[in-house]
């Protein structure tokens, strides 16, 4: 019995021994292996763990050492291969969150289990990639579908003719399975196919398709471009027949012509003018500009009021191309040009159906071709109180509902509006209502008069001559000083528009360079000197213009410091080319005056 004994304790410092061995040895050979490696004894004591292994658990490989597994890895297989010294191969676990491929294989010593060595693989990766090609084999499975529901011929070629895509419909219509004919020569399957020829040549093929017992199919044959080289051609159908496309036919020509007596929405939304085109340096014009300019940066609606003539749409057109809806469209609509009974369904819109003489596809109205732009109401007074109100919910609301309809549409839009009447005095006689009132004039914008701006007037007509000459074929330079002193000492009723009306009836009517009194028609001349402006002319001008014993040098000093040294607007004074008064500075040595 004592030999026995000291036999047992010999065996086991053996085994205890040779356990340290290979412990140490997996410390030596294993810790920097691309896999998680755990080893425990056969006390299930983890005796190595390394890195890989720790960074799947969570742990630091070195708090895990001298712990029981369970302890680290609650649910494991290492149990069951100590217990029974049966192995296990690729069982997948949950560990912390991923997805583990684990073999643990036990290590024997005569039928004695020593200790279980577990490798761990990352198959989270791989189950995702294996995932996503599974979605990918189901969106081509369903791409194939709708190809094949949708064409009754499809095929690709590339350069040099061979088949590299078929639909399986256009394969069984020529009688081959599409693994049979991928790759190969369209010529030696279709001799009658343009597919080679278009992809040779580049050049587009309408022909039809010929198949036994079946109907000809129309198809279109188009080459396959990148970078302006031809990479392939494909064939497709259009129709299912020939007599699908004869009915299509018709309804098409139907569709063009209605789109033909449309208004295009291009030459609607067009925006002319900028910041720039608002001619003048007085003090009056220039703080509106300022003031447009400084309105344009936000969204918040405007009213523009001023006289009729003043360029109320002008600012208008300014203010958008100032914006941040300057690439959004422009819409303009003139409340007084469209028939009250019009006007509701060219501001909201109409569904078919809706009204006696209504489209058939309905026609969207001016607040939904406005969206993200910009709509310009001008004539806002002549509008009737109906429509006002309609107009408070778009205000309010920023939504429409086309007449005859039911949906409700949601528009982004800024509104700008223009009246040349009084519309606190109108909502004063209950014309007006007082709620859209205060809705719209969140922004007052007053054009002035060209009777307080008088001095824009040699700019604007500088701004106009060359604009109707255009018109009118003419080559008229300047007007005379006679002239100009009727234009400066006239109120302009009219304000800019009939400026501008009176130069292209005298341009219209004269031959020479400058116009002159005799060039002005009869009429104009006497409303002139009918309505004469309350603000008399300066005498040093008039006495400037007649008093011809003034020396010219005097009369250019005198020029220059009228208008604090401005040389254009000095040239407009004398009636005298902006050359021709470069070259008299030059001549007489003349100084400009500071300003």
């Amino acid at each position: 019995m004592r030999n026995d004994r000291k036999e047992d304790v010999g065996f086991n410092d053996v085994i205890s021994a040779l356990e340290d061995l290979i412990f140490n040895s997996f410390w030596d050979s294993f810790e920097d292996l691309p896999m998680g490696i755990v080893v425990v004894d056969q006390k299930a004591t983890i005796r190595f763990f390394n890195s890989i292994a720790g960074s799947f658990v969570g742990i630091q490989p070195m708090l895990a050492l001298g712990k029981a597994i369970q302890e680290i890895i609650p649910k494991t297989q290492i149990i069951d291969s100590l217990s029974t010294g049966i192995p296990h191969y690729e069982k997948e676990e949950l560990i912390n969150g991923r997805r583990l491929k684990c073999s643990s294989i036990p290590i024997k010593i005569q039928g004695r289990v020593l200790s279980v060595v577990e490798f761990m693989f990352d198959h989270t990766e791989k189950a995702s990639i294996v995932s996503q090609l599974a979605e990918l084999r189901k969106k081509y499975g369903f791409l194939e579908a709708l190809i094949d529901a949708s064409f009754e011929e499809l095929a690709a070629v590339d350069n040099r003719g061979r088949l590299t895509y078929i639909s399986r419909k256009s394969a069984q219509n020529l009688g081959f399975s599409r693994d049979e004919i991928l790759g190969m020569d369209i010529s030696t399957i279709d001799k009658k196919c343009f597919l080679k020829q278009v992809a040779k040549t580049g050049i587009p093929h309408v022909t039809k398709i010929s198949r036994p017992h079946k109907k000809p199919i129309p198809v279109v044959v188009t080459p396959i471009m990148r970078h302006n080289e031809v990479l392939g051609a494909v064939c497709r159908s259009v129709f299912t027949d020939m007599d699908q496309a004869r009915h299509f036919l018709p309804k098409m020509q139907e569709l063009d012509e209605a789109q033909k007596t449309e208004p295009h929405l291009k030459r609607i939304s067009e925006c002319r003018f900028s910041i720039d085109d608002i001619i003048g340096q007085s003090r009056a014009i220039a703080y509106v500009r300022e003031k447009a300019l400084r309105v344009a940066e936000g969204d918040s609606t405007i009213l523009i009021t001023g006289e009729s003539g003043t360029g109320k749409e002008l600012f208008a057109h300014a203010i958008h191309m100032a914006s941040l809806r300057r690439n959004g469209p422009f819409i303009r609509v003139n409340c007084a040009g469209i028939p009250e009974g019009l006007l509701e369904s060219e501001l909201f819109g109409y569904d078919p159906g809706s009204f006696t003489g209504a489209g058939k596809r309905g026609k969207p109205g001016k607040f939904e071709l406005a969206h993200n732009g910009t709509i310009f109401l001008d004539e806002l007074g002549d509008m009737s109180m109906g429509m006002q109100a309609k107009l408070l919910r778009v205000v309010q609301e920023s939504e429409i509902e086309r007449v005859g309809g039911t949906m409700i549409y949601e528009v982004d839009i800024r509104i700008i509006c223009a009246t040349n009447k009084d519309l606190w005095g109108m909502v004063n006689r209950g014309q007006f209502r007082e709620d859209l009132f205060y809705r719209l004039d969140v922004v007052n914008i007053h054009i002035p008069p060209l009777r307080e701006r008088i001095e824009d007037v040699p700019l604007l007509i500088e701004h106009f001559i060359p604009i109707i000459n255009k018109c009118t074929k003419n080559k008229v330079k300047n007007i005379s000083q006679e002239v100009l002193d009727l234009f400066l000492s006239y109120s302009w009723p009219g304000n800019i528009r009939e400026l501008r009306n009176v130069l292209e009836s005298a341009i219209n009517l004269h031959t020479g360079e400058l116009i002159d009194m005799q060039a002005l028609p009869s009429r104009v001349k006497k409303r002139m000197t009918a309505q004469p402006l309350c603000k008399v002319i300066p005498e040093d001008r008039i006495a400037m213009s007649h008093d011809r014993t003034v020396s010219e040098r005097e009369m250019i000093e005198q020029a220059l410091r009228i208008k604090n040294g401005n040389k254009r607007q000095a040239a407009i004074y004398l009636n005298m080319c902006r050359s021709t008064l470069y070259n008299k500075l030059k001549q007489y040595n003349i100084e400009i005056p500071p300003v």
